[in-house]
């Protein structure tokens, strides 16, 4: 059948018209490409390739207030829960989650304050649930006959009631191995470097769980002088903040 032009394109609009009202947008259209299980934004697992037991949920484009977070424990676990500077919701570009535990689709509930982008800057007052499955904890293997698993299982023997909220960091958990020891500076060995053990560095809560671990991949090579060299500590900023530290790098 033959259309007239002004048949033609009253059938193109009509289609299209149709296919906008179904779409989910596109990268010029309003909506973004991602599951979003709250009123905010997408999450975001491991955001910054070095910890996989953290999380950021996106902002959505909102501005974030007065955030808390609470990380349901395992049974005869123990609860992770804090509150979130305004600051930093803006420098993550949402809410910062911590202390995931692995393996396992984790239970993270939060609350914040969301402003509207409306000309009112609207505050709705908002508490949710969101489920974050975070990976199996990885390590890698040194190539000996000495290693036999991954990571380390603490047992608790004891813990006194007022410990039960206290988290430890674990660092140099294993010996210097060859994956720490490929690089050198004289031939067969010398100097600070031949100290320069691989990073294992672990966070564990007072059940012995691990809650945070160290991936250095993107920021460690064992084989570089120059990317070689020992992973620190925390240190604690006045308003809460971690602030992860870095030594020993031979620049």
């Amino acid at each position: 059948m033959l259309l007239t032009k002004r048949q033609f394109l009253t059938s193109v609009l009509a289609l299209s018209v149709s296919a906008a009202a179904r779409a989910a947008g596109g990268p010029s259209g309003p909506a973004v490409h991602f599951q979003s299980q709250g009123k905010i934004g997408e999450v975001f697992v491991n955001p910054y390739k070095i910890a996989p037991l953290t999380a950021v949920i996106g902002n959505g484009g909102y501005e974030l207030r007065n955030a808390s977070v609470r990380i349901v424990p395992k049974p005869n676990g123990q609860e992770i829960a804090y509150s979130v500077a305004d600051r930093l919701c803006r420098t993550h570009g949402g809410i910062p989650v911590f202390g995931l535990y692995p393996d396992y689709q984790n239970t993270v509930e939060v609350e914040y304050d969301r402003v509207a982008n409306d000309a009112a800057r609207t505050v709705e007052h908002i508490r949710e649930s969101y489920k974050i499955y975070a990976g199996p904890a990885y390590i890698g293997s040194d190539g000996t006959d000495q290693q036999t698993g991954g990571w380390f299982r603490a047992e608790v023997l004891k813990c006194a009631p007022k410990y039960k909220d206290r988290l430890y960091l674990v660092n140099n958990i294993l010996e210097n191995n060859p994956r720490g020891g490929r690089a050198v500076w004289n031939n067969p060995a010398g100097g600070a470097l031949q100290w320069g053990g691989s990073p294992e560095v672990g966070i564990i809560d007072s059940t012995g769980a691990l809650r945070w671990y160290l991936m250095p991949d993107s920021i460690f090579e064992p084989n570089s002088i120059e990317w070689g060299g020992v992973m620190m500590g925390f240190r604690q900023n006045k308003d809460g903040a971690l602030t992860w530290g870095y030594g020993q790098r031979y620049v």
